[in-house]
């Protein structure tokens, strides 16, 4: 985006998003990592009237000890857990709190439980242009005189329907009549931006202190985030609602230019990027995963603000979000605010969930692209979706394989044989809400050929499969690493924000972000080898390669 990021993704996933981030900034891809993990059922939040306000003696999704039954593993955070609370407005918005009076700040994050897979045929890249809106403003930030902007606004938004109406008869088209519309269209929109006030929104809460302020979509969700100091909760309160509730679409055919440019940049004009577009593609024939999160081109240059309207109506509604705050507040003090200025917001029902399912893949796809750059690997199999059972098998599985110096494919490749520069794998590639991938991304040493390394990675994988599966070891190795940078998030305002309501979204309950690490404690090497040997087989892999033209070779069919 045109403003500053200060993305704090890779911070708030350690082991796994380093692959994911990475893929994601070449290719402008959101991640749909969430914090939280678990096997629990996705439930859309507000599907339940929650408690007017809450605290958790008792963590939700917990089994109940039978007598005699071992004790649930302790994570460290059982006093945080019961700490928490929560409330539920009347239109379904959903509010978590975390007091903490240690210091005169406090932290937030607003997670849309709707991001780029809700993007439809013909408008790709919608989920994308409301993070882009969001930081235009509302009625009152933003604007000169908006009494005498929005009809200018409605001006402008004519004018392109009609423009776009005619370019819609191809060659049928009336030239000269286009060429008039097109000036009628520029004159609108210049007479519409002069009455904006650039980025105020970001000054305003610059000059009221806020720090790390940005937002990001995903595939699954969309989510705002920002810090204050705690005297500025009502402002925050006021500017979060406003913009939530009642945001104006100015500069909407700027930023969606802006957004074009994004996609020049990172996919087309990146090879890697293009690797990892073409690699999505491939890999999903029917859900919207393998629309790519970005936009096509087309879509990019034909969607309407009438369609973003829509948008906005249909998913952000106040069901749809959660809002967690975690610092120096009350939370007397947030509901009163909470309802003061979000309480408007509307109270629809739920938008539609995805039906479409990802049919099995029964033949391996290669994407290869020829080109002069850095050769690349990028190899993916389908496995659940983040709310399935199996699913903490499978990220232990990634991390095990590459997640770094400890993991069998760095220390046999990159280590030993020196044929790998970089080796990683994650899970939740594009998103974790529907079935999605286990990914490996490797960059082959300098002089090596690709297609060998592929293989090379093929024979450690099928050595881990069938002589040298895990040891009880590495697993436990995996288990105080989940343990540490669990409690590193819940000790930061921001991350743990972030991960409650990223919980709350994904699975219709926050405590799933506590209860993730009991799953993963009670893991054993078994798991992780039926996960393996169930998903990791040639019928179930996408494969995309960037290698030298050299490399093909001459039968390999033509261009």
């Amino acid at each position: 985006m045109s403003r500053p990021r200060h993305d704090v993704r890779s911070r708030r996933f350690p082991r796994r998003a380093r692959l994911v981030a990475f893929l994601c900034a070449a290719a402008l891809v959101p991640s749909g990592v969430a914090h939280a993990k678990g096997a629990r059922r996705l439930v859309p939040p507000g599907a339940a009237a929650a408690p007017e306000v809450t605290q958790s003696p008792k963590p939700a999704g917990a089994p109940a000890a039978a007598k005699g039954a071992p004790a649930a593993p302790r994570t460290g955070l059982e006093n945080l857990e019961r700490q928490i609370q929560t409330f539920t407005l009347a239109n379904g918005l959903t509010f978590i709190v975390v007091e903490r009076h240690a210091a005169p700040v406090f932290s937030f994050e607003t997670v849309v439980n709707s991001g780029s897979a809700n993007d439809g045929l013909g408008t790709t890249g919608l989920a994308h242009m409301m993070e882009h809106m969001a930081f235009k403003g509302t009625a009152i930030v933003g604007t000169k005189d908006y009494r005498a902007e929005k009809p200018l606004l409605d001006r402008e938004e004519t004018a392109w329907q009609a423009l776009l109406d005619e370019r819609r008869k191809g060659a049928h088209a009336d030239s000269t009549r286009l060429h008039g519309l097109e000036k009628s269209f520029g004159a609108a929109t210049s007479a519409s931006h002069d009455l904006v006030v650039s980025n105020e929104f970001q000054k305003v809460i610059e000059q009221a202190g806020a720090q790390n302020w940005n937002a990001s979509t995903h595939n699954d969700f969309t989510n705002y985030f920002y810090s204050l100091p705690s005297n500025r909760l009502e402002l925050w309160a006021l500017m979060e609602g406003g913009r939530m509730g009642h945001p104006v679409f100015r500069e909407f055919y700027k930023e969606r230019d802006v957004v074009y440019e994004e996609r020049r940049m990172r996919t087309e004009s990146s090879p890697i990027g293009r690797l990892v577009d073409e690699f999505i593609h491939a890999s999903y024939v029917a859900h919207p995963y393998g629309f790519g999160g970005i936009g096509h081109p087309s879509d990019l240059k034909s969607f309407s603000r009438t369609q973003g309207d829509e948008f906005f109506r249909k998913y952000y509604v106040a069901k749809n979000m959660t809002v967690a705050l975690v610092g120096d507040v009350s939370t007397p003090e947030v509901r009163t605010v909470a309802e003061k200025y979000f309480g408007d917001l509307s109270a629809a029902p739920l938008p539609p969930p995805i039906d479409t399912v990802e049919p099995e893949q029964r033949a391996e796809r290669r994407v290869i692209l020829e080109d002069p750059a850095q050769p690349l690997v990028l190899m993916g199999w389908h496995i659940p979706a983040a709310t399935d059972p199996r699913y903490p098998a499978y990220e232990a599985l990634a991390d095990l394989l590459a997640g770094g110096d400890w993991a069998r494919l760095n220390k046999a490749l990159v280590k030993d044989k020196k044929t790998v520069a970089r080796i990683q794998s994650g899970t939740g590639f594009p998103g974790e809400k529907y079935p999605n991938q286990l990914v490996i991304f490797v960059v082959p040493a300098a002089g090596q050929d690709p297609l060998q390394v592929e293989q090379s990675v093929y024979d450690v994988l099928n050595e881990v499969a069938t002589s040298k599966p895990f040891t009880d070891e590495e697993l436990a190795g995996y288990k105080v690493r989940v343990r540490a940078e669990k409690i590193a998030t819940a000790d930061d305002n921001a991350q743990l924000a972030g991960s409650l309501a990223q919980a709350q979204a994904l699975y219709g309950d926050w405590h799933q972000f506590f209860r993730g690490q009991e799953r993963v404690q009670a893991l054993t090497t078994a798991d992780l080898m039926s996960a393996m040997k169930g998903s990791m087989v040639r019928s179930n892999r996408t494969v995309g390669l960037i290698v030298s033209p050299k490399t093909q070779a001459a039968n390999a069919g033509g261009r």
